[in-house]
């Protein structure tokens, strides 16, 4: 597909045509597809022209993002539990845990469903024998959480190998690629970054204060081969309760900790498509946040309301949805980039200034994308919350650790991202996988980029 500028991703705050939003709705997306060409000849702006462009992309892939139909998903249930029914499948839809959409006049389920269910059903645990059993990733972070309340500031050394490499069936020898893997920037908690090893060809490596860093690889294929990145950093996590009246506010040195009005600005403005206060947010944050005018406890009263109420769900691409926040405040799911959007978003609303941070959580157990929030508030500065962390805490009934996540953040974070939809340094020629993140890494060739799906990753914790 072409390449969508960053600026042109604003037209999808536009409202499509009737005719072609009903025909959507109604899963006809062939016939959407012709009539988005019809209104590509009629006088309208180029801004709409530009929604209509993107439509055709998403058209072209949502399919893919929801490849089950009702008989298909029952028997991908029925692998694992043979007992799952059709009543089972209508309870999950009924509390609002199966995404789905029409195509050609029939149900088709998301397909991560089988993945999202299993991980956070409890019916479903049970019936696996697997509910309340701890993993190895959730027995480290719980005990990390509570050695970080004891000794209010740890310390960990993280050694980690990330790659990513074609297919074999879509890899053409000759071919002349671009990639692009994410490396721990050197902001706030994140120190001492040494890059280990890497992969051969022409290789650069944006800055360690780079908002979006990366290294990137050019090359020419004979052979179809995988592109790497070794890297150790030191994470430093210091621990403030913010739910106790009389917790000592950490002393801050100087007045370089403070924002100036520029960042002031920078951080509580809208930032389209995603970041925008639409009426209904507005709304939303008037009744979460009340009267209340002091920041730390607007902060706190959304991401309460975000931890209690919005179910954690992974999701179809980002690339998908029109506007993340809203999404997350209308259906009351999302996953842990969509749960931080809102959090961002409604704070901002309200006036307090709030950042977006992402790239690996890393711990021996587990090493797989996260995202999360940053907001500020003096005399504390920058403070992190964490709301689908928070969220998983409060559907298990630990409000120790709900409470930790406002405020904190634990050590297994490779923070590689801080900010939301930024350009990398070595340009892309297509649109990436992911246009407002960098987690997993990318793959373009001169001719067209790649799907997450053509493409096999990896991520070695080696510590």
């Amino acid at each position: 597909m072409r390449q969508f500028e960053t600026k042109e991703l604003e037209s999808l705050a536009m409202e499509l045509p009737e005719e072609i939003q009903q025909y959507k709705l109604a899963g006809e997306f062939t016939k959407a597809q012709k009539a988005i060409k019809r209104w590509m000849e009629k006088p309208i702006a180029e801004s709409l022209k530009v929604r209509l462009r993107y439509e055709q992309y998403i058209l072209e892939e949502l399919p893919k993002e929801f490849p089950y139909t009702k008989e298909e998903i029952i028997e991908l249930f029925q692998e694992k539990i043979p007992n799952f029914s059709d009543k089972d499948l209508k309870r999950i839809e009924e509390e609002n845990l199966a995404e789905w959409i029409y195509l050609n006049g029939e149900k088709h389920y998301i397909h991560n469903l089988l993945r999202n269910i299993c991980d956070k059903d409890e019916e479903i645990q049970e019936r696996l024998g697997i509910y309340g059993k701890l993993t190895e990733d959730k027995r480290l972070l719980l005990a990390k959480v509570r050695e970080l309340q004891e000794k209010k500031t740890v310390t960990e050394k993280i050694h980690l190998r990330t790659s990513i490499r074609l297919k074999d069936e879509v890899f053409q020898p000759g071919m002349k690629i671009k990639v692009h893997l994410p490396l721990p920037a050197q902001w706030y908690q994140t120190s001492e970054i040494e890059i280990l090893d890497h992969a051969a060809g022409k290789v650069t490596i944006d800055d360690e204060r780079s908002r979006y860093r990366s290294i990137c690889f050019e090359d020419t294929l004979k052979e179809n081969r995988t592109f790497y990145v070794e890297y150790q950093y030191k994470v430093q996590a210091d621990y403030i309760d913010l739910w106790e009246k009389n917790s000592e506010i950490p002393k801050r040195k100087g007045e370089d900790w403070k924002l100036t009005t520029e960042e002031q600005q920078e951080y509580l403005c809208e930032q389209y498509p995603h970041i925008r206060f639409t009426p209904y947010l507005k709304v939303l944050a008037e009744e979460i946040v009340g009267d209340e005018k002091r920041p730390l406890e607007i902060a706190r009263k959304i991401y309460n309301y975000i931890t209690e109420k919005v179910q954690y769900s992974y999701m179809k691409a980002y690339s998908l949805i029109l506007d993340i926040p809203q999404y997350c405040a209308r259906n009351l799911r999302g996953d842990c980039g969509v749960q931080a959007l809102l959090f961002i978003t409604l704070c901002r609303i309200c006036g307090v200034p709030a950042g977006w941070q992402s790239g690996l959580y890393a711990n021996s157990g587990y090493v797989g994308p996260h995202d999360w929030a940053m907001f500020y508030v003096e005399p504390y500065g920058w403070l992190y919350a964490d709301p689908s962390f928070g969220g998983s805490a409060y559907a298990v009934g630990d409000e120790n650790r709900r409470r930790f996540y406002f405020g904190n953040l634990d050590p297994y974070r490779m923070t590689a991202n801080h900010a939301f939809q930024q350009e990398f340094a070595v340009k892309k020629q297509f649109m990436p996988i992911d246009p407002y993140d960098n987690q997993s890494g990318e793959i373009e060739s001169e001719t067209r980029g790649f799907a997450s799906y053509e493409m096999e990753t990896e991520k070695i914790f080696l510590n």
